[in-house]
């Protein structure tokens, strides 16, 4: 195993390339906006990261927290504060966007891909509306789609009105916390 240094010198303990990869991604709270970078199997989304579990940065599983190394948070409290590491409990996330990863993206070999439709849906939270596509199994209508098991539910083509701290508007993929949806409509 290889160990790799994060830019703050940090270890992540006996981090594998062959089998992690660290994806950059930013992470809207109840509390602001974070960024930097999580951790991931070669061959896992960023979705099942966050439905299924991650690993720490001691690369041990996780389910309840989702790790963030190379750590930056924008609140509206003050000003931006970087830390080498941050565990950011799921419950407290709004939503999560994709951005580009350090090493090359999972293998689509990984996940079978099955056509699905997409749902055009403007989804209202607390802070923030986000227009984007759902996507459903061809036979689903979008309530389907939103009656899933799994806690995050994906969004590509996404705008954000208005926009996040930073001025971020569009985001080419975010997984929704359901439970900070207060509603859906197309």
């Amino acid at each position: 195993m290889e160990e790799q240094k994060q830019s703050s010198g940090m270890p992540v303990s006996g981090l594998d390339s062959g089998r992690f990869r660290k994806l950059k991604i930013f992470i809207q709270t109840t509390n602001g906006l974070f960024s930097g970078y999580t951790l991931c199997q070669q061959q896992q989304r960023l979705l099942d990261a966050l439905n299924k579990g991650g690993f720490s940065g001691k690369l041990q599983p996780t389910s309840d927290f989702l790790t963030l190394v190379e750590a930056e948070v924008v609140s509206s409290l003050g000003e931006p504060r970087r830390m080498d590491i941050a565990f950011i409990r799921k419950s407290n996330i709004l939503f999560v966007g994709e951005g580009q990863s350090e090493s090359a993206a999972a293998p689509s070999a990984a996940y079978p891909i099955r056509r699905k439709k997409p749902v055009q849906a403007a989804i209202s939270l607390a802070q923030t509306t986000l227009t984007g596509n759902m996507h459903s199994e061809m036979w689903e209508e979008l309530q389907d789609a939103l009656n899933r098991s799994d806690q995050f539910i994906p969004v590509t083509d996404v705008i954000f009105n208005p926009a996040l701290q930073g001025g971020l508007e569009h985001a080419d993929f975010v997984a929704v916390n359901k439970d900070h949806i207060i509603y859906v409509g197309k």
